[in-house]
């Protein structure tokens, strides 16, 4: 386990406090240093115990190295994959399907596009954990006051809840299409991922690493084999890729894709997840860009993977749905996708379909349980202190809806997809924004390793087009609900809020980062 880690920024002998940006230059410096941050060194001890992975795996000697080292590389392969998981839940499936049907391959393009801004803003949530040694919801506690704080939280808790009933149902459906269970029972079997989960944190964290890539090596085996067996247009989709162009029958799936693919609890999971490499107690200047190098080289390779599977989807439902001279009314499902495979390409895509969902569904869930957790320790501090209640009241949260879902909407699901997807892309601002104001502050990040100019401009305006996205998707929900008095309502709301968050500094004092009551669950 790493203690509370301190950078040297500067130089060898110059560290700078984690939290606070200041440089411990002299043993007089040092004393006051300690005095101003006293309360806060004893919170991040209790904070350390919360963290089931951090300093795991060792990363090679604190050294200049000099180039590309593919071996350095495998060091710190590992947590942009688990991430990337959430790029091929069954939320973005069901969204790859529907994009293929309505409109061919003519929105890869933007697919392409939003795994860019997705990986861009990946590198900024890997940079905030690496350099400060403290993930994303640690980082919101400290740095922002208690009431916008909790307000954060609740939109990063719905967002996971969103998102895990989506998972939870595609995991039913593939059980459904496998062995003909009805939808309750497969959500009540997929409960089951919790103690598999539990099961592999106890072999460490390369065992969890390896069982994920295993999971994704079976969607792209699957998928792949799929659309070769569609028989696509290689220039179609060479066309598709590189020419914009949304058809004006697929505006509102195009703003959806947004959702799909950027989720906002990856933004917090990735920042936890690269602490499980250990960078040393006082890493240096050299460590620290060089976990930053390598961080975003692995993220690059494992979104790029995840693009080409999300791509198959697209080109298959492309290839046995889309007809260019045909106007489309009724998308396929994740269940009825099944069906339509199985008559266009024969009865083993049907079951190719299901088992490279099961994949997506369970390697999802159990990436969200882990997202959880971070989010609910980060804000609140130890308040499980055995790792099976931190796992299975997490998993109760997502799990209950879900089932409510299958027995009340069983019939209406892919249309609750679709209301997900755009609750995902509500969210997203709230967690975007604070990663680029926290990532643009010096004081933070220091001057070394805080956002250039290029990065700036550019995670901003990928907030910008985020919220302009949801603008228009605020219009297209009014004009089918016909403009009622309460969505208005909380339309403006939302917006204010989003404006507020965007425009209000961060608390600079960096309050310590409180835990619940020692009263709340402690057994």
């Amino acid at each position: 386990m790493v203690s509370s880690r301190r950078a040297r920024l500067d130089d060898p002998e110059t560290p700078i406090l984690q939290h606070g940006g200041n440089h411990k230059t002299s043993a007089a410096s040092t004393s006051s240093a300690s005095s101003a941050s006293s309360d806060r060194s004893s919170t991040s001890t209790q904070l350390e115990v919360e963290i089931d992975v951090k300093g795991q795996v060792s990363t090679g000697p604190d050294q200049v190295s000099s180039g590309f080292s593919f071996s350095k590389l495998m060091h710190y392969t590992g947590p942009g994959w688990l991430r990337s998981v959430a790029y091929l839940d069954p939320g973005n499936l069901e969204s790859d399907l529907q994009s293929g049907a309505l409109a061919g391959y003519k929105l890869l393009w933007l697919l392409f596009w939003a795994h860019a801004a997705g990986l861009a803003v990946q590198i900024l949530s890997a940079r905030l954990g690496v350099v400060t040694g403290k993930h994303l919801a640690q980082q919101v506690r400290q740095n922002y006051s208690s009431r916008l704080s909790l307000a954060i939280w609740l939109f990063s808790q719905l967002a996971i809840i969103g998102s895990d009933i989506q998972e939870i149902i595609g995991t039913a459906i593939a059980i459904k299409i496998l062995f003909g269970f009805p939808l309750w029972i497969g959500t009540c079997i997929t409960a089951t991922d919790t103690f598999v989960f539990m099961f592999l944190q106890q072999y460490g964290v390369r065992k969890i690493e390896a069982f994920f890539m295993t999971l994704i090596g079976v969607m792209i085996v699957c998928f792949w084999v799929e659309m070769i067996g569609s028989h696509p247009s290689l220039s179609g989709i060479i066309e598709g890729i590189t020419i914009p162009e949304i058809p004006e029958q697929a505006v509102v799936q195009a703003v959806g894709t947004i959702g799909a693919v950027i989720m906002p609890h990856n933004l917090y999971l990735h920042s936890a997840l690269v602490m499980s490499r250990n960078l040393g107690e006082t890493p240096s200047h050299h460590k620290l860009k060089e976990a930053n190098f390598y961080f975003a080289i692995e993220s690059a390779l494992a979104l790029l993977t995840s693009y080409m599977i999300n791509l198959a989807i697209v080109v298959v439902f492309a290839q046995v749905f889309y007809r260019p001279d045909r106007i489309v009314t009724e998308f396929p499902g994740l269940y009825d996708a099944s069906q339509v495979l199985s008559n266009t390409l024969g009865v083993y895509a049907k079951y190719l379909w299901a088992a490279g969902l099961l994949a997506a569904g369970q390697s999802s869930t159990m990436t969200g349980t882990l997202a959880g957790q971070y989010v609910v320790e980060g804000f609140f501090g130890a308040v499980f202190k055995k790792q099976w209640h931190r796992v299975a009241i997490t998993r109760m949260i997502a799990l209950v809806p879900s089932m409510m879902v299958a027995i009340l909407a069983v019939n209406r699901f892919d249309t609750m997809g679709e209301i997900l997807n755009v609750l995902q892309s509500l969210c997203l601002p709230i967690v975007i924004i604070p990663i680029l104001k926290l990532t643009d502050s010096e004081a933070i990040m220091s001057a070394e390793f805080k956002n250039n100019r290029f990065s700036k401009i550019l995670s901003w305006t990928i907030s910008w087009v985020v919220v302009g996205f949801n603008v228009y998707l605020f219009s297209m929900f009014l004009d089918d609900w016909g403009w009622p008095a309460w969505m208005v309502f909380l339309s403006g709301v939302y917006l204010c809020f989003v404006a507020y968050l965007m425009y209000t500094p961060m608390d600079r004092h960096h309050k310590a980062i409180n835990t619940l009551p020692g009263s709340l669950i402690h057994a």
